[in-house]
């Protein structure tokens, strides 16, 4: 993501709402006028923003929209629109990917709200949060938006490629909203983190132009798969159990790599797939049970998941041992 200029669009803020939030003592928002304005609901959502960014301090943010997202920024206007137009793509090709393979999603409702910061501090601000060097850009589902910062201004975890990083975590983090916006992830079900970061990471793994069709191999996944392939294999019914294996420092990226592991097998096997998406709708609903209650009655023989995920592992780990993309990394 590099901050080329992108295709959003700003939306207007008509008379009526410049005074609301004037009167609000919300700060300023800029739009150009001859942009659409935004509805009631995605009014409300940017005036929450903007009041969480004055209990912060920060400075003025300005307005911007595409058709299905908008983002308050005060990160340049060329990195605000490449974000937008990375989440459109993102969502296109979302909707194009799993309505046809029968998942429970719909188009959401109205634009999905963004905010782009410049710095990581503005985001540790923004959040509330006390450890500068920890800042990561996050999907809050309290608030239902995502806080982005531009990653080539620092934060602890990016510094080898920033600007990749900037678009696979974006996308990361903008599935999650994705999710919690089209019915994939119900916002109060107990889904767990497996899941969530498995479908995230499902979709993270795309260009920063351009559209490119959801569940391609995901590069940095199957690295780890290989350079941590002596590593104890964490088994599918522990992942599915509780957070335990992303809590621990030593072993959450390996925790991640399995999760993605899962849910490619789950999404892409056609004998596992019906069983995956009732699975997801007893979560969504809050059907009674534990989490590996209705792990076991939908996705059946856990042990026999897990020994399905192990073998794509291995053949990802193979696939990493042949491939000539991979070549410079195997060096």
């Amino acid at each position: 993501m590099a901050g080329r200029e992108g295709a959003g669009r700003e939306p207007r803020l008509d008379r009526r709402s410049w005074l609301v939030a004037a009167g609000l003592g919300l700060g300023a928002a800029t739009a150009r006028a001859d942009d659409p304005p935004l509805t009631p609901d995605e009014a409300k959502a940017r005036d929450e923003a903007l009041a969480r960014a004055k209990e912060a301090g920060l400075p003025r943010l300005k307005l911007h929209a595409s058709p299905r997202f908008f983002a308050l920024s005060d990160a340049s206007e060329a990195f605000t629109r490449q974000a937008l137009t990375i989440c459109e793509d993102l969502l296109t090709d979302y909707l194009a990917y799993f309505p046809p393979r029968k998942f429970a999603v719909r188009p959401p409702s109205r634009r999905m709200a963004l905010v782009v910061l410049a710095t990581p501090k503005e985001q540790v601000r923004f959040l509330g949060d006390d450890e500068p060097d920890d800042a990561d850009p996050v999907f809050d589902p309290d608030a239902n938006r995502l806080v982005f910062f531009d990653l080539r201004a620092g934060g602890g975890g990016y510094r080898a490629n920033r600007e990749r990083g900037n678009t696979v975590t974006l996308c990361h983090e903008a599935a999650l909203l994705i999710f919690d916006n089209t019915g994939l992830l119900h916002p109060d079900a107990d889904v767990p983190l497996a899941i969530k970061e498995g479908l995230a990471d499902f979709l993270e793994n795309r260009p920063p132009v351009g559209r490119w069709e959801a569940g391609k191999p995901n590069a940095a996944k199957i690295v780890r798969l290989y350079r941590n392939k002596d590593a104890p294999w964490i088994p599918v019914e522990r992942l599915l159990a509780d957070e335990k294996p992303f809590d621990d420092p030593e072993r959450f990226r390996d925790a991640e790599a399995e999760s993605w592991v899962l849910i490619d097998l789950l999404v892409r096997s056609p004998q596992r797939l019906a069983g995956f998406q009732r699975y997801l709708a007893a979560v969504n609903a809050q059907e009674p049970g534990s989490r590996l209650d209705l792990a076991r009655k939908h996705l059946c023989d856990l042990a026999a998941l897990d020994e399905e995920a192990r073998a794509m592992a291995g053949k990802w780990r193979d696939f990493f041992e042949k491939a000539p993309e991979f070549e410079k990394l195997r060096r």
